[in-house]
């Protein structure tokens, strides 16, 4: 099976960001609901914040605080936050969300910073980094877990891409379908007590991923 024909364009490129909280390297990407620009990224790398008053954001070599509002935090159930931005972090290129045709069987990309690893831009990208882009298979759409949608992609992700956007091509055009929440692991079993070796977990290559159209619903229009 092909991967979906297309190509990931400027602007959705320039929408992703690396971003950086309390010890934990991720990333993030920008969408406009109203007159608002939001940032998205998944809710466990800002696990434990009480106040979250800005987001580290590398830019031109550096890490830049952006101040931020939080406006959703999902962490249970949809493992998403949103953070509303007090100026535009991106340009305001239109993009197209929601899942059109997107189901089981059918490849998207997603993209982030594994490692916290990057492309430099220059002045390309405003100098903030490019990011990488990884490919997936729809492997499950779950619709039913807490009124969300969860999408299950057969993968391999790595520590990094969490809170990076899932991209669906929709006849060649790219469309944000959902946010990267991270990776399930399985535990080998040791060949003479079939125990798990727990401190030994592996990459099971199921990628979990939750649908935006769900979360934009849920901010406010203005």
């Amino acid at each position: 099976m092909a991967l979906g024909k297309g190509m990931i364009t400027t602007n959705i490129i320039q929408r992703v960001f690396r971003i950086f909280h309390e010890g934990k390297t991720a990333s993030g990407y920008t969408v406009e609901k109203g007159r608002n620009q939001f940032l998205i990224s998944a809710a466990h790398v800002f696990e434990g914040s009480l106040e979250i008053p800005s987001v580290k954001v590398f830019q031109n070599k550096a890490w830049r605080d952006v101040p931020v509002h939080t406006v959703f935090n999902e962490r249970e159930h949809a493992d998403t936050i949103v953070f509303r931005l007090e100026s535009d972090l991106s340009p305001r290129h239109e993009i197209l969300i929601g899942p059109a045709g997107a189901t089981l069987g059918q490849w998207v990309y997603f993209l982030g910073f594994p490692f916290g690893m990057a492309s430099p831009s220059g002045e390309l990208n405003n100098r903030f980094p490019f990011p990488f882009v990884k490919a997936a298979l729809i492997s499950c759409i779950d619709f039913e877990k807490h009124g969300l949608t969860t999408l299950f992609l057969d993968g391999h992700n790595n520590k990094g891409f969490s809170g990076g956007p899932v991209i669906y091509m929709d006849s060649g055009i790219p469309r944000v379908i959902g946010t990267i929440s991270g990776y399930l692991t399985e535990n080998p079993i040791h060949p003479e007590t079939l125990d798990d070796i727990r401190n030994f977990g592996t990459n099971a290559g199921i990628i979990e991923a939750f649908w935006v159209k769900n979360i934009l619903a849920r901010l406010p229009n203005q």
